[in-house]
């Protein structure tokens, strides 16, 4: 298990330390929230790694990860840090970063990643993960991505999800506690 939360790297560097954390093992599938899910399919592409001698039904599976960007990760985060929440600008998860590294990804390393998305459970007049962000995303969202940002083209969408937040400290909870998406995530993953 790796868990690095609030740190803020390239997908390129992320994918290099799942590279790392994977060394010791001959093979391995990848469960990811949030850039993890990028990073992975980084790895993916353009690395040998434990992923490619891994077996299975799914080889990563990300729930959470702006594939197409994030206006959060860039001029915005600015915004965020004087709040005291997330990560600081990063290129490769804002709109225009996130086209360009995804010009390089293959259609062959797309089809192996099976993505979730969730947003906030929509109730009338209070709909919303977080209150701060909310005036810069587009609904339904997680407090951090769009859903229609955190598609993946020629990815496995595996369905949307109410009621679930980005992360801790939101209105709903965190998405990565849905114990029932990870026990599904855990049983279909490459091993």
């Amino acid at each position: 298990m790796f868990s690095d939360p609030n740190a803020n790297r390239t997908h390129d560097q992320f994918a290099q330390l799942i590279r790392g954390q994977g060394g010791g093992l001959k093979s391995f599938g990848v469960v990811a929230h949030s850039q993890g899910g990028a990073a992975s399919l980084q790895l993916y592409s353009y690395y040998w790694s434990g992923l490619d001698y891994s077996t299975g039904s799914r080889l990563i599976q990300s729930v959470g990860t702006p594939y197409r960007g994030t206006p959060l990760a860039g001029d915005l985060a600015i915004l965020g840090a004087i709040f005291g929440s997330g990560c600081g600008t990063n290129f490769d998860m804002t709109y225009d970063g996130a086209a360009l590294w995804l010009s390089g990804i293959p259609s062959w390393a797309r089809a192996e990643v099976y993505y979730y998305t969730t947003s906030f459970l929509g109730d009338f007049g209070f709909d919303y993960c977080s209150l701060l962000t909310d005036f810069f995303l587009t609904d339904p969202d997680d407090g951090v991505v769009e859903r229609d940002y955190g598609q993946l083209p020629g990815g496995n969408n595996m369905g949307h999800t109410e009621g679930w937040c980005h992360t801790t400290g939101m209105r709903d909870p965190a998405q990565y506690n849905d114990h029932a998406r990870n026990a599904v995530m855990n049983a279909n993953g490459n091993r």
